[in-house]
C-alpha cells in the first residue's frame, strides 16, 4: 500500500487511473446486465415457463424435459458468469487500494488521495470532470460537498493548524 500522495504524485497516477475507471464502469454494467439476465430466467422458471424466443420475451409451457434442464444449466452458468464478474470488479478495486487511492464513486471517477499537511491528515478529491489535475482537498470523514481548491483547503488547514479560526 502506498503511503501520503503529494498533488504532484496524484496528478500523475491520473494517467493510470482513468483506464481503470472505464474498465470497471464496463465491468458494472455487464454485470448489471447479466444480473437482469438471471432474474428474467428465475421468474420465468418460477412461472413455469421457459424462454420461447431468441429474445428471451415469449413464453411457452414447460414440462420437465430436457428443455427445462437446459434453461436450469442456462441460469446456472449465468450464476457463475456473475460470481466471476464480481471476482473482476473486485480485483479492479483491490487495483485502487493497493494504490493506496480510494474510489468513491465509478459512475463520477471519484477518488480520494490521502495526504497530510501541518500534521494534519486529509484527501485529496479528484473526480473526472475536475479535468486533468488534482485540485481539491477536503478533511477526512468529510464528503464531496465539504471540498474546496486546494490552496483555501490549505490556507484554512493551516490556520487551524496555529490555533486560528479560517
Amino acid at each position: 500500500m502506498r503511503g501520503l500522495w503529494t498533488v504532484d504524485a496524484a496528478t500523475r497516477e491520473l494517467a493510470r487511473l482513468r483506464p481503470l475507471i472505464a474498465l470497471m464502469r464496463g465491468q458494472r454494467i455487464e454485470l448489471e446486465r447479466m444480473k437482469d439476465d438471471l432474474l428474467r430466467l428465475r421468474r420465468l422458471e418460477r412461472m413455469g415457463a421457459l424462454p420461447g424466443g431468441a429474445d428471451q420475451n415469449q413464453l411457452q409451457p414447460a414440462d420437465l424435459d430436457p428443455t427445462l434442464r437446459e434453461a436450469l444449466a442456462s441460469s446456472s452458468v449465468l450464476e457463475l458468469r456473475i460470481r466471476a464478474a464480481v471476482d473482476q470488479m473486485q480485483a479492479s478495486v483491490d487495483r485502487f487500494t493497493s494504490r493506496g487511492v480510494e474510489l468513491r464513486d465509478i459512475d463520477r471517477g471519484l477518488v480520494d488521495f490521502p495526504a497530510s499537511a501541518f500534521g494534519i491528515a486529509f484527501l485529496l478529491c479528484w473526480e473526472e470532470s475536475d479535468g486533468d489535475e488534482v485540485g481539491f482537498a477536503h478533511q477526512m470523514g468529510d464528503g464531496y460537498s465539504a471540498r474546496l481548491p486546494i490552496a483555501e483547503f490549505l490556507r484554512r488547514l493551516a490556520a487551524h493548524a496555529e490555533g486560528e479560526h479560517p
